[in-house]
């Protein structure tokens, strides 16, 4: 265990997705940190005033150092913790502890405690006059400091906790899948079993369970919280990774309605537009009934988040997903659109090449690859993603080809086999 570090027991881009998410739920400054205070994330809503401080070689110590002190008393006090930093601020930490080892911290704040914080203003101007930053810069990002409530910080910390040990059961899942790799190499044939692992694995990791009713008890808490401060992007922000956590949680070899799939993606996509502040459009039309519609659960959400991270993020602009479901020479197909950069013909054929020899790619968790294998997993090989188009600048349409009836008796039959 001692020689591991955060960042090798879970992939940076799903600590980057969780605490975007996070951000987006609390409203306030998130990044994640080792057990040194170094980042190892990239920052989430940072205010300018902390943004402009870390940018400076005094400030970057200085705040690296606060936010090892933080992430320490957390450990010591097992349980999150509060402070104020260097800078005058408050900041929150929530330790993130494996097996007894302190692999980091979840830390979270920038703002000021109405109404005691009053002074801090005036600590902030007269403490960091030596810094190498404009007198008026500086003027303008201290008064843009946000005041908040308790009720808002003792909820923010409960919370935090629910993301750090979240972060932990993936790092120990992470483990656990090393241990029975190196069995399975001795005992089994290992192309089979570990194609059987990975795909499980992959799963778990995203469904998870920390506290699940803790968890939901906590987001309906602040969802509440948000609509009695009409603070209604809040509300839905919360109310829609509540359901996001609750799917997740879903048996991983059970497969689900098609209806079940988009109304998850409903709520993915109500995230994703408020951090995108509206860029996102998404049309469904649907020449099918996606309740008679079976489908592996987590197949539909990728491809959607692909269109967003590779469509959306490479470009300014708004992005147009469109999701069109109907009937073809006896079977489903379902077709996701965008309007995004587009993906050269090379890029194609890798994916297709990497499909066929079933590596996998990730995005935060289940790649285009893992969702290929799952359907042929569960329907056969001639099922899965049919086919891929994408013109540069222009867009992509991914294509999947499903049965259109699927008797559940037959899919379990079928999965006893393999």
């Amino acid at each position: 265990m001692t020689a591991y570090n955060l960042n090798q027991l879970v992939n940076v881009e799903v600590l980057q997705e969780i605490q975007e998410r996070f951000a987006v739920a609390s409203g306030l400054g998130v990044i994640i940190a080792d057990e040194h205070g170094q980042p190892i994330t990239n920052p989430s809503n940072f205010t300018n005033f902390c943004s402009k401080m870390r940018s400076t070689e005094e400030g970057g110590e200085c705040c690296a150092l606060s936010d090892q002190s933080l992430g320490r008393q957390a450990v010591l006090q097992e349980k999150p913790t509060v402070h104020y930093c260097h800078a005058g601020l408050i900041d929150l930490a929530a330790p993130i502890v494996l097996n007894g080892h302190h692999l980091g911290s979840v830390l979270c704040g920038q703002v000021l405690m109405e109404p005691q914080d009053k002074k801090q203003i005036q600590f902030m101007r007269e403490q960091f006059k030596h810094f190498s930053i404009e007198k008026e810069l500086l003027e303008q990002y201290v008064q843009e400091i946000e005041f908040s409530s308790q009720r808002r910080i003792d909820s923010t910390l409960q919370m935090l906790q629910l993301v750090a040990d979240y972060i932990v059961k993936i790092g120990s899942t992470h483990m656990v899948e090393e241990e029975l790799n190196n069995k399975l190499m001795k005992e089994l044939e290992v192309h089979i079993q570990l194609e059987s692992l990975l795909q499980e694995t992959e799963l778990k990791v995203l469904q998870t369970q920390v506290n699940p009713h803790f968890l939901f008890n906590t987001l309906n808490t602040i969802s509440r919280i948000a609509y009695l401060e009409n603070a209604e992007q809040t509300q839905n922000v919360t109310y829609s990774l509540a359901k996001i956590m609750r799917y997740s949680l879903r048996s991983s070899t059970e497969p689900v309605t098609l209806k079940e799939e988009l109304d998850y993606i409903q709520s993915y996509l109500t995230i994703q537009q408020s951090r995108f502040r509206n860029q996102i459009q998404y049309e469904q039309l649907l020449e099918i009934d996606a309740e008679a519609i079976k489908v592996p659960i987590f197949s539909i959400q990728p491809l959607i988040e692909n269109a967003i991270i590779h469509g959306l993020e490479p470009q300014s602009g708004d992005l147009k997903i469109k999701f069109h479901g109907y009937l073809k020479e006896g079977n489903v197909i379902l077709e996701i659109s965008d309007t995004g950069v587009g993906v050269s013909e090379d890029r194609i054929a890798t994916i297709f090449s990497a499909a066929r020899k079933k590596s996998n790619s990730h995005t935060t968790g289940i790649g285009m690859n893992n969702v290929q294998q799952r359907i042929k997993h569960y329907f056969g090989k001639e099922y899965g993603i049919s086919d891929i188009k994408s013109e540069i600048g222009r867009g992509t349409t991914v294509q999947i080809t499903l049965p259109a009836v699927v008797e559940v008796d037959a899919l379990e039959s079928h999965d006893s086999r393999r």
